[in-house]
């Protein structure tokens, strides 16, 4: 996810994916969403995002899902949240 390009991110998987973050703003405060269509594989998310409860969400293939990012130190800790298993 090239945070220099937007805010918003739309990626279709259909296998196993490692994400990762760049371009992160430094003097600033940054949120992106990522709407992710999930046709199959795992998602493995940088170890720098941390989800409610410490557990990432389980996602059902087949779906879309909407992911939302926020970072305050310039990337070095995420929070993320989602909203998941739309039906597509």
């Amino acid at each position: 996810i090239d945070c220099s390009l937007s805010t918003y991110f739309t990626k279709t998987i259909a296998g196993n994916t490692t994400f990762s973050f760049s371009n992160v703003p430094s003097d600033r405060a940054y949120a992106c969403t990522l709407e992710l269509t999930h046709t199959s594989g795992t998602v493995t998310w940088p170890a720098a995002v941390k989800w409610p409860q410490d557990t990432a969400p389980t996602l059902t293939t087949g779906k879309t899902h909407l992911f939302m990012f926020v970072t305050d130190d310039g990337g070095t800790r995420w929070r993320g949240a989602a909203l998941a298993n739309y039906t597509n």
